[in-house]
């Protein structure tokens, strides 16, 4: 399969503000399917700023590996699956000095449709990373990430045959190599239009940041927060 993106990004600012964050990524990624249950697939994607100096810049790759198991029962199916970061972008090889990276995730999904109502799914997505660096901090200064934890919990619901919303949110631990941790939460909502011609259309907001206050031990998780969203709309081509 061949699977081709091209999303628009912007923040809440102002579209005069000096540090408006406004971009266009185009996503490209490659599936195998090896068997029924096991796929392999290659992601790649090239994002461009269209603000300030409007650079452009190609990201990271990833290849990965997924099996997906026999349903547990008819309410409970389950995933597995790991993957390789390959450094191509100057923020990873260059600043961060990184090698590589290697990410092991499993998914367990509940068909809620007859217990709850039609066409809703739960979702639940731990995952482990190890980052590979040549060296503990970046060329700022700042300490490198080497272990990351994190867990994912979402839900889907098909309005119609074609139209389908998502709720998401993640908590993530960032260890570095002195054991110094961050938090991490992440919120997404989205809403998801199939098109003809196997297209698809999708606009989300997102918000995410440190989960922790400066004292680390209050909560600074906002269900909004004007300063961390993010707007997109994404159209996508599958075949």
């Amino acid at each position: 399969t061949i699977s081709l993106s091209n999303t628009f990004s912007t923040d809440a600012k102002e579209t005069r503000a000096h540090d408006k964050d406004m971009s266009n990524e185009v996503g490209l990624t490659l599936g195998y399917k090896v068997s029924d249950s096991v796929k392999l697939s290659l992601s790649t994607s090239y994002n461009k700023d269209l603000k300030g100096e409007r650079e452009g810049k190609i990201n990271d790759q990833s290849l990965s590996v997924s099996k997906s198991f026999e349903e547990l029962n008819k309410f409970l199916s389950s995933s597995i699956s790991s993957a390789v970061k390959i450094p191509l972008s100057e923020r990873s090889r260059v600043s961060a000095s990184l090698q590589t990276a290697l990410r092991l995730s499993g998914s367990v999904t509940y068909d809620a449709s007859e217990h709850l109502t039609n066409g809703l799914s739960f979702t639940y997505a731990p995952s482990i990373s190890k980052n590979f660096h040549e060296y503990r901090v970046t060329t700022s200064g700042t300490a490198n990430t080497e272990y990351v934890l994190s867990n994912s919990l979402s839900a889907s619901y098909s309005i119609t045959d074609s139209i389908s919303a998502g709720l998401s949110a993640s908590y993530s631990r960032n260890f570095d190599y002195t054991g110094h941790t961050q938090d991490i939460f992440g919120l997404n909502q989205s809403l998801t239009a199939a098109l003809p011609q196997n297209l698809s259309l999708s606009v989300s907001h997102a918000t995410g940041g440190d989960a922790l206050a400066v004292n680390g031990r209050d909560s600074n998780i906002d269900l909004y927060d004007k300063d961390l969203s993010t707007y997109s709309l994404t159209i996508s081509l599958s075949y």
